[in-house]
């Protein structure tokens, strides 16, 4: 756990121009020291996480802190700084909110999330502790194991690093009853069965204007991937909506077909 710890600290000497960042920073590291000196052992449940995340561009950056619980199907994020709002993925359904009421969304990915799609889907062996990285054409993706656990994820995007510093916890929790705290709302505009086509996304943007929703973002196997979704024109119907592919590999374009074969 020392060294997953340590690898927190590593972000401290990275220039920035916030001081709040770097308080937070502080705080952090010190709430993961006391986890560890004073938490007891317990029972492991599937998961109980602290995270840091921290993006820098060219202009900006930014930070948040996160705390997740996950077992099974369910996975609850809450985001408590700088901002407080919740997601929660039941299955293959995304919902989020800033209350205990939370509205279904398209698709939410975490680096976690990414890290482990990606590893799996190009069949990566990351199983000895150290460090991988793996270059796409658009972006690079480094992973840091620590105990067989992934400690740490690097992914740049043009001039954009998001790194993610990740620390797992002995906590005893019932996942139904913190999933029991919140009220999901299951209402969708689009046909359900274009979600279809969103899990074939590593990770996804979403815009929606004047009636378009436009998907950019890479495949599991890093290539670029656009869809439109809208009511005028597109390459596949369902129920009143196009889905129009401004971008795809030969591989998704066929994966994307068979999604919506039978719609």
């Amino acid at each position: 756990m020392k060294d997953s710890i340590s690898l927190l600290y590593q972000v401290i000497d990275m220039k920035t121009t916030d001081s709040r960042d770097l308080r937070l920073l502080c705080f952090f590291a010190s709430l993961l020291s006391f986890y560890v000196v004073f938490s007891p052992v317990l029972v492991f449940s599937d998961g109980y996480y602290v995270r840091l995340v921290y993006e820098t561009s060219k202009n900006e950056s930014f930070m948040r802190s996160e705390e997740v619980y996950e077992s099974g199907d369910v996975k609850i994020v809450t985001v408590t700084a700088p901002e407080r709002f919740t997601w929660v993925k039941v299955k293959n359904k995304w919902y989020i909110g800033d209350g205990t009421t939370l509205y279904r969304t398209y698709p939410i990915k975490d680096l976690l999330d990414i890290a482990t799609e990606y590893v799996k889907a190009n069949q990566l062996d990351i199983s000895r502790d150290g460090t991988y990285k793996f270059c796409e054409e658009a972006f690079t993706l480094e992973i840091a194991t620590i105990n067989g656990e992934i400690a740490k994820i690097v992914r740049k995007v043009g001039n954009v690093v998001t790194t993610m510093y990740i620390n797992k916890f002995p906590k005893q929790f019932d996942i139904k009853n913190l999933l029991s705290k919140y009220t999901l709302v299951d209402k969708v505009t689009i046909p359900e069965e274009f979600f279809k086509v969103f899990s074939l996304f590593l990770w996804m943007n979403v815009t929606e204007k004047e009636g378009t929703i436009k998907c950019s973002g890479y495949d599991m196997e890093g290539s670029v991937l656009e869809l439109e979704i809208n009511k005028t024109n597109g390459d596949i119907k369902v129920d009143g909506y196009y889905l129009k592919v401004i971008k795809a590999s030969e591989k998704t374009l066929k994966e994307i077909k068979n999604a919506l074969r039978n719609s």
